[in-house]
């Protein structure tokens, strides 16, 4: 049985973002904790207006007050969430935790099989990127595979393996396909472009060995040009599908491709995308 962790920001949740949770734990019929995670550097929109407003001489005031009201919607937020959980029948630990959101996240993924992560989670101090700073940071250091979750979670029917023959895409590949050998089994693409001239799957044979053992069926895709911009063309027809990428933001040597493009797949892509590294 797999232990998934979820994350949920405890003071902007919102019950619809339990059913791709939902969805994902049903799928693997695991272990699934729940943390409501609370960022002790944020700015909340409760203390925002005080500080543009610049109020002199109301500084601890502010926080004092800021910081209860805090407290209270996160008691009511889990409190709601508990709630919503049993109505779903959807059976779950829950894990309060604060401290810098990012660390914490990390540590608990040293003990967890899989992460679920929303693309737009975010514990900004007052502005952010997209992809969040908070994604990209828990991406490039999470302990386990990360699937990154968009909002509106269709019913997945496969898996795209992104291939370009390194140690790390392999090692998404098969981090996959021990969590999801259903999805596999299902319905399973390995996508590969072309690079330094090179037309052909870098150990094509020894790749489709593996992969036969899972399914026989797998369908194999060479396509030519920028990786970013081939696969962004192609991932927009099959939002269905799980996409997988090896070593997010790691050394230059073991990225799919380079930050900027790796960002740009995050930014566009409305599918959920399975990232690991060794």
């Amino acid at each position: 049985m797999k232990k998934i962790l979820a994350v949920i920001d405890a003071i902007n949740y919102k019950e619809e973002q339990l059913d791709a949770i939902e969805y994902m734990a049903g799928m693997l019929k695991g272990n699934l904790t729940i943390v409501m995670l609370e960022e002790v550097n944020s700015i909340t929109p409760l203390m925002a207006p005080d500080f543009a407003a610049g109020v002199p001489g109301r500084y601890y005031e502010v926080v004092i007050k800021a910081s209860e009201e805090k407290s209270r919607i996160i008691k009511e937020n889990t409190e709601s969430m508990r709630q919503a959980c049993l109505t779903r029948g959807l059976t779950c630990a829950v894990h309060n935790d604060k401290g810098f959101a990012a660390e914490e996240v990390i540590l608990e993924s040293r003990f967890a099989d899989l992460v679920l992560l929303g693309k737009e989670l975010s514990f900004p101090f007052l502005f952010d990127t997209e992809p969040t700073g908070f994604v990209k940071n828990v991406l490039s250091n999470a302990q386990c595979p990360v699937l990154v979750i968009p909002e509106d979670m269709s019913v997945v029917k496969g898996v795209i393996f992104t291939y370009n023959g390194t140690f790390s895409s392999m090692y998404a590949i098969k981090a996959f396909a021990g969590i999801f050998p259903e999805l596999v089994a299902k319905d399973a693409t390995v996508v590969y472009v072309c690079e330094k001239g090179h037309d052909t799957i870098p150990h094509e044979k020894l790749l489709k060995e593996y992969l036969d053992s899972y399914n026989k069926n797998v369908s194999y895709k060479i396509f030519s040009g920028k990786a970013d911009t081939v696969l962004q063309a192609y991932l927009d027809q099959k939002q269905d599908h799980i996409t997988t990428f090896g070593a997010y933001g790691r050394s230059r040597l073991s990225r799919f491709f380079n930050s900027s493009s790796a960002e740009n797949i995050l930014r566009i892509m409305k599918g959920p995308l399975f990232i690991t590294h060794p």
